[in-house]
Formats: C-alpha cells, sequence, structure tokens
C-alpha cells in the first residue's frame, strides 16, 4: 500500500487453493492474481497522519477528514425595474 497527498494506492496478489478428495475422485482448483486499486482522496487530506490495519481479510485505512470550507454565499434577491423592462423586451422581440 502506498499513500500520497492525493490518492490510496493499494496492490497485491489473491491466492486460492482448493481440494477435495472423496472416493473415486480428486478435485483440485487454483485460483490466482494480481489486483491494483486507487482511491483519490479529497483536497486537503493530510496522508501523513494514516494509519492501516488487516484483520480478518478486511484492510481498513483511516485518516482525519478534511475540514470543508462552504464556498457557499447567500445572495439577496432585489425587486428592480429593470428585469421587468427586459421581460417585455424579449417578448416583444427586441
Amino acid at each position: 500500500m502506498e499513500i500520497t497527498d492525493d490518492a490510496i494506492n493499494i496492490s497485491g496478489e489473491r491466492r486460492n487453493e482448493d481440494e477435495e478428495r472423496r472416493e473415486g475422485y480428486y478435485r483440485s482448483e487454483r485460483s490466482y492474481g494480481g489486483f491494483f486499486r486507487s482511491i483519490q482522496l479529497p483536497e486537503g487530506a493530510n496522508a501523513e497522519d494514516a494509519n492501516a490495519t488487516f484483520n480478518n481479510g478486511v484492510l481498513e485505512i483511516t485518516m482525519e477528514a478534511p475540514q470543508l470550507q462552504s464556498r457557499g454565499r447567500r445572495l439577496e434577491i432585489k425587486e428592480g425595474a429593470a428585469s421587468d423592462e427586459q421581460a417585455r423586451g424579449k417578448a416583444a422581440g427586441r
């Protein structure tokens, strides 16, 4: 696993072997393969404080969420004659 300022990159290999022996037959299955995942981190994430644990086949990565700053603002709606004039002009084809 590798973590950068903008992403977590996870790579590994899966292996599975299964055998079954019964009277009259033998079955053996093997599967394996590599994998890679890249998870983008939100802007402002601090990768230095990340921790990872692997328990019962589950990888858990924890880190502090970045503080979100509100980008919205309140906008006052004013009544005005200019908007009425523009609407009349469009209706008249001007």
